[in-house]
């Protein structure tokens, strides 16, 4: 005759119950009232017609039959833990979650993430671009990197500083139109692309040399739209050295030998999540 046996769902009830020698610690413990553990115990002694525990006023205790079953399930329950984790281990990819924009992404990040994934083919990383959105939550990723000021002031969290001065680029028909005049580099009819930023990184790069109120601007906030527009002609913008590129090329030609420096790019981790392992090794190969 086949043997039916109790509900998986009464005997981890009555396991927690009897570790605890509580009703009430079991019932905290597995997000049930202490009747639902009162009831699956009841159900489980009705179920193998024997009384598995001695209910006093104050406490509970395991009878013979209880202290047996809590000896046979305590081990099937820590037997079933071990094996799940090491399934877990064997079969879970493991993800990073790194925050970058498309621009450094692309430029920077790119080529060093992919002999990452060369040497660390398990791991699986997961990017998010929106980093230098206000309301993008740094809490979300293990990793970021965002453009900003890089003031070399010791942070825990920042990882790397990555300082890259900034200067005037154009096309080669706006670097004509120019000329070669230092003394005003930039016309007043020349469009200024630029990022929708509290900070004015045009005035911040003249400094006071030229007077660029009176250029028009046009707020590009995708990076890499914006190199396009720049070598389009419709304006001119300030680069970085991950436009090497189109600068080797002759694409994109410098305008001026004044630069804006202090800015640049901060590799850092969030304030509330402990880094992986997995996360570890990316944060080193990065920053290595």
């Amino acid at each position: 005759m086949k043997h039916i046996l109790p509900s998986l769902e009464a005997l981890k009830v009555f396991e927690s119950a009897a570790r605890h020698l509580s009703f009430s610690l079991a019932a905290e413990e597995l997000c049930l009232s202490k009747g639902a553990v009162s009831y699956q115990i009841k159900k489980l002694e009705q179920e193998i017609r024997s009384q598995l525990f001695d209910r006093n006023i104050r406490q509970v205790e395991l009878t013979e039959s209880g202290k047996r079953l809590h000896s046979t399930t305590k081990n099937i329950f820590d037997e079933l833990r071990s094996a799940l984790s090491d399934i877990t281990r064997q079969t879970n990819t493991h993800d990073v979650s790194i925050a970058a924009t498309t621009y450094v992404a692309a430029r920077w990040l790119s080529p060093r993430v992919s002999s990452f994934s060369e040497k660390h083919p398990d791991i699986s990383i997961i990017f998010h671009h929106s980093v230098n959105a206000e309301d993008f939550n740094l809490n979300d990723v293990d990793i970021a990197i965002h453009w900003g000021r890089c003031d070399g002031i010791a942070n825990e969290n920042v990882l790397l500083e990555i300082p890259m001065a900034m200067f005037p680029v154009g096309n080669p028909s706006i670097k004509t139109r120019l000329g070669s005049s230092v003394r005003h580099p930039i016309k007043k009819n020349i469009t200024l692309l630029c990022e929708d930023r509290k900070e004015d990184l045009w005035q911040l790069w003249s400094n006071g040399r030229y007077d660029l109120d009176k250029n028009p601007r046009r707020y590009i906030s995708d990076a890499n739209v914006r190199v396009q527009a720049t070598i389009d002609g419709q304006g001119i913008m300030l680069a970085d050295e991950m436009m090497r590129n189109e600068l080797t090329s002759g694409s994109l030609l410098p305008l001026s030998p004044h630069e804006l420096r202090g800015f640049g790019y901060v590799i850092k981790t969030t304030t509330t999540r402990q880094l992986n392992p997995e996360a570890n090794k990316l944060k080193d190969w990065l920053v290595g």
